[in-house]
């Protein structure tokens, strides 16, 4: 017998011929399975395809290991291509085959396409027509063309409309301009495929040929990642391939309550504290979606992935689609069908599941209904919820249809997700925060919360080939708040790679390209990115220009971004994100223009029949509306009165319709509340491009000299009286306060903010989820205030220990300080303790309950405590004080003559601690202390209005910390037996503690 090494040398020229046609999955799997290592992989995937195979088979033939292996992945991989390359593994590579994988949503292992061949060869085809008909008809060359081929061009293959399975409408698809699923085989290709599967003694049935195809399909659409330096479309580079640039996304449990007048970026941006280990959140591969509940084994079959755009939710989908299609994971089900809302927003009028498929991916139309006959073995991945322009009814009555019902898409969809529809089908739904659907309908919520601090950098070493200049860009992020506290979302990180790479790639001199510093806000970082892009794009066909000055680079595309501008400004004030040729047309923008010019890096084509137009990601959308408003400005009360109207939806007299637009809004004059909260980051942008444009960085693209039409006063301090009347006047909610800082911050006017801050007398940012940019904007605005805070409330704001050294500087001026379950632990203690010691110190009231602060951090209070003047109150549950964190408590404590009252319930002090705690009380008669539950009553009742809250909120108890807090309370309260009342409230406490666990417990069994 024959070497394998032997085998694959005497067949080379073949098995080039075979693999040619499509080498991705060869090349995966050897990769997989060691023949290639990373960098032999990412150096094959630079050539072009002929030359990938035989670059990979003159390496295989190298040894007789790699030989080996070779052949047992082509066994592996086969299904992949023509019937004589399966009928030659057979001959040489013997009998041998992969077990089969459990008929189970669990199994995400390695599988084979030779496994998904045999399950769909087993099924029966007696309505699929035959191969003879699909030939005669593919080979006609004057038939009249269906709607379906006008879906394709010439070089795709067409199928006859009298014979498709329950043919789609011409006129329906023709008004839909739905996009059917692009072919990368060639017409004559697919009838060679399909005839080969007809050979005298067929290794596959034409069930699964269409299978493949379809898989093949798939493949050959998600391996390469979208770059938006190519205007939208795939990099041909290595460098874009799926495998190379994927860097893992942090998914999680959905366990947040949905935020109350909170812009979906900072929502999520709050998010971050989650990521760092102070919680324990399961990580979820999106490949695991699908997977058995841990607890039950049970596997859900509708699971909702929630996150803001940007964060990586189509690109996880691209990569669970890449996954399936190359046999590595899913590999239980058959067939998965990908389908996105923007697209089905097209279709008008009644459908059927059957034809919305049939139209969509054409290679799988003949073979439907045997598709259907198993339909747990389909996956329906919708993508794209809030893309979605028709009305979708989550509470109607449930409509039992079946695959052949004619109904509006809408329908269609809602029946599909609440399983009336192919009810044993699993689905994953994709969506924003701000356009949600019931939880109730999924088993399994989960929410993407982007990279992980690792990722970050992974990501930032994959977007640069030059490793030096990756490890310089990284560096400057991490230093930079306002850019790590974002860089999290992928888009985001994508922008600022792109925006500083000028300012550190090897080639840069001394930064005069573009004579800026690197950025430093968020405003600064989106400047930079577009101007960039004007510079590499706009004029890289002219050399003439390549030295011009900034104001003259902005002159020469003026009039682009000018009405580019005013197409995101006035849509945005509709929450529209999608535009057709006639929005276009009116803003004097012509799609060929478009695709044509810089343009194409920002306002994206998505190429369907009926082409439409998106800005690449939403907050791009915003920045350029900052920016039409900003050049447009004529005077300072524009200014004014557009803040009013951005900010609160109120328009000044004797304004009609919002500052700037040529047209009324359908909803009114007045803006509604839930298109301010979406404002929140466009006036941010407004700010940072007010101030870009006082310091003359938008010359070239104004028109108007900015008069001083309000009287002599500055602009700077007519600023600042209109934000210090905000925080005097109104009774701002949480967010808009927040917000109104960040603009502050944006701004960067001393005089404008030395102005606002002395009337922030309380800052209550409870429950707000604040990032470390929060924390740096609470900072920079409260430090121009000489005044003392009555209350800083940050409670439940998962700050963090990096969160808290932002605010360090202004924490000593707060008299009471709320620092509640804050993810904080010893280092924000050893922080805390030194504003304790400050000379300035102004602390009355410390509350940093629920924080894991150790007994060192205890430790390290105790000293602070000992010689400060000011600390009355000092709370201190649940903080992980031990025994040897009591050791100098009675030693320091006893001389803290201001301390009133020390709360140190649901700790484990141990026997000393207990010890010293009763001394504590003997030698300071004066101090209340409360070491039990049980020993305060309103200690207890403040506990059970906790309790209630969760009680009313089960979201709110969807959290680790909450929860281990609540076992933390039962531990305490079973230390100790009161008397009287306080033993009453103490067993009501118990019990409905208990209560709630217990029913925290059983959801959860029936989730995840």
């Amino acid at each position: 017998m024959a070497s394998s090494q032997q085998t694959v040398l005497s067949h080379r020229e073949v098995l080039l011929d075979w693999l040619s046609v499509n080498p991705t999955p060869l090349l995966r799997w050897l990769m997989d399975a060691g023949v290639l290592d990373h960098d032999q992989f990412r150096m094959v995937l630079e050539r072009s395809p002929a030359n990938r195979v035989a670059n990979v088979l003159e390496h295989v033939c190298s040894s007789e290991k790699n030989s080996a292996k070779f052949l047992q992945v082509l066994q592996q991989v086969q299904g992949f291509y023509s019937t004589q390359l399966q009928d030659w593994v057979t001959q040489h590579c013997g009998q041998t085959s992969v077990e089969t994988p459990p008929k189970s949503t669990q199994d995400t292992g390695e599988g084979t396409l030779t496994n998904t061949t045999q399950h769909c060869s087993q099924t029966s085809t007696r309505t699929t027509p035959t191969t003879q008909y699909i030939g005669e008809h593919l080979q006609r060359k004057s038939k009249p063309k269906s709607p379906l081929s006008k879906l394709f061009g010439k070089n795709k293959f067409t199928l006859p409309k009298d014979k498709v399975d329950n043919q789609v409408s011409q006129k329906k698809l023709k008004s839909s301009g739905f996009r059917a699923q692009k072919s990368w085989i060639l017409k004559e290709d697919f009838l060679s495929h399909i005839q080969l599967f007809s050979s005298p003694s067929p290794s596959l049935s034409l069930y699964a040929a269409a299978v493949n195809a379809h898989k093949s399909t798939v493949l050959h659409q998600t391996e390469r990642l979208v770059s938006y330096s190519e205007g939208g479309e795939q990099d041909t580079s290595s460098h874009a391939h799926i495998d190379i640039r994927y860097t893992e996304l942090f998914v999680t449990e959905d366990e947040e309550q949905p935020s109350d007048g909170q812009h979906e970026y900072f929502a999520l941006a709050s998010r971050r504290s989650p990521i760092y280990p102070h919680h324990i959140c399961r990580f979820i591969h999106p490949r695991d979606l699908l997977n058995p509940n841990p607890h039950t084994g049970c596997s859900p079959q509708r699971v909702k992935v929630k996150g803001i755009a940007g964060i990586g939710k189509s690109v996880a989908m691209q990569r669970i689609m890449y996954e399936w299609a190359l046999g590595k994971h899913l590999q239980n089900f058959t067939c998965v069908f990908d389908l996105r809302f923007r697209e089905l927003s097209l279709i008008d009028g009644p459908i059927s599941l059957r034809e919305l498929l049939a139209s969509r991916f054409l290679h799988l139309q003949y073979v439907l209904s045997d598709l259907f006959e198993d339909s747990r073995s389909l996956l329906f991945i919708l993508d794209g919820l809030d893309e979605f322009r028709h009305h979708l009814d989550w509470y109607c009555e449930d409509l039992m249809l079946t695959v052949e019902s004619q109904v509006s898409v809408s329908k269609l969809l809602v029946s599909l997700i609440k399983g009336n529809l192919l009810p044993k089908s699993s689905v994953i739904l994709t969506t924003r925060p701000s356009t949600d659907a019931p939880k109730r309908l999924f088993p399994r919520c989960c929410v993407v919360l982007g990279f992980q601090e690792k990722h970050v950098e992974e990501y930032t070493m994959k977007f640069y080939k030059d490793p030096q200049v990756a490890k310089k860009v990284y560096n400057y992020i991490e230093k930079n708040d306002s850019l790590f506290a974002l860089s999290f979302i992928p888009l985001y990180c994508y922008i600022i790679c792109s925006a500083l790479a000028e300012f550190f790639s090897s080639g840069h001199n001394n930064k005069q390209s573009l004579d800026i510093n690197p950025p430093r806000t968020v405003s600064e970082v989106y400047y930079c990115y577009l101007y960039t892009t004007i510079k590499h794009h706009a004029l890289k066909d002219k050399a003439e220009t390549a030295n011009l000055p900034r104001s003259r680079v902005l002159a020469l595309v003026k009039a682009q971004l000018v009405n580019l501008g005013r197409l995101a400004y006035e849509n945005l004030l509709r929450n529209r994100i999608l535009f057709d040729q006639k929005d276009l047309e009116k803003f004097s923008l012509n799609p060929t223009g478009i695709r044509s010019t810089f343009l194409s890096q920002i306002l994206v084509s998505l190429k369907e029949k009926k082409e439409m137009f998106a800005f690449f990601h939403l907050t791009i959308q915003e920045y350029l509306a900052a920016l039409f408003c900003v050049v447009n400005l004529t005077g300072h009360a524009e200014i004014l009165s557009g803040l009013d109207y951005w900010c609160f939806g109120e328009l000044r007299s004797p304004a009609k319709s919002p500052p700037f637009t040529l047209n009324f809004l359908p909803a009114g004059d007045d803006l509604e509340r839930p298109r301010v909260e979406n404002l929140q980051m466009f006036t941010r942008f407004f700010s940072g491009l007010l101030r870009a444009r006082l310091a003359r960085l938008l010359d070239g693209m104004l028109e108007f000299r900015l008069e001083a039409d309000d009287g002599p006063m500055a602009l700077s301090s007519l600023l600042g009286d209109w934000f210090r009347s905000q925080f005097m006047s109104r009774n701002l909610p949480n967010q808009t306060a927040l917000n109104l800082l960040h603009c502050l911050m944006e701004l960067h006017m001393q005089e404008t903010t030395s102005r606002a801050a002395p009337e922030i007398r309380k800052l209550n940012l409870f429950k707000m989820k604040l990032s470390v940019v929060d924390c740096t904007a609470v900072n920079y605005v409260l430090k121009f205030s000489e005044h003392s805070l009555e209350e800083l409330n940050l409670g439940y704001s998962n700050i963090g220990n990096r969160g808290l050294s932002r605010l360090g500087p202004i924490l000593h001026r707060c008299k009471s300080l709320y620092l509640r379950y804050n993810c904080l632990g010893t280092d924000a203690a050893i922080l805390e303790s030194a504003v304790l010691r400050s000379e300035d110190c102004q602390v009355k009231k410390l509350f940093m309950c629920g924080n894991k602060l150790g007994p060192e951090g205890a430790r390290a209070l105790w000293a602070a405590l000992e010689h400060n003047k000011t600390v009355e109150e000092v709370y201190l549950d649940i903080t992980g004080i031990t025994e040897s964190g009591t050791e100098n408590m009675v030693q320091c404590l006893r001389k803290s003559t201001a301390l009133k009252s020390l709360t140190v319930v649901g700790n484990d002090l141990g026997e000393a601690g207990w010890a010293r705690l009763a001394e504590l009380r003997q030698v300071r008669s004066d101090l209340r202390v409360i070491g039990h539950f049980v020993d305060d009553l309103a200690l207890m009742e403040a506990y059970l209005g906790w309790v209630e809250e969760m009680r009313s909120d089960r979201d709110q108890l969807d959290s680790v910390k909450n929860a281990d807090a609540l076992h933390s309370v039962l531990i305490g309260l079973r230390l100790r037996e009161g008397s009287g009342l306080n033993a009453v409230k103490a067993k009501e406490l118990e019990t409905k503690i208990m209560e709630l666990l217990n029913h925290s417990e059983k959801s959860t069994l029936r989730t995840i």
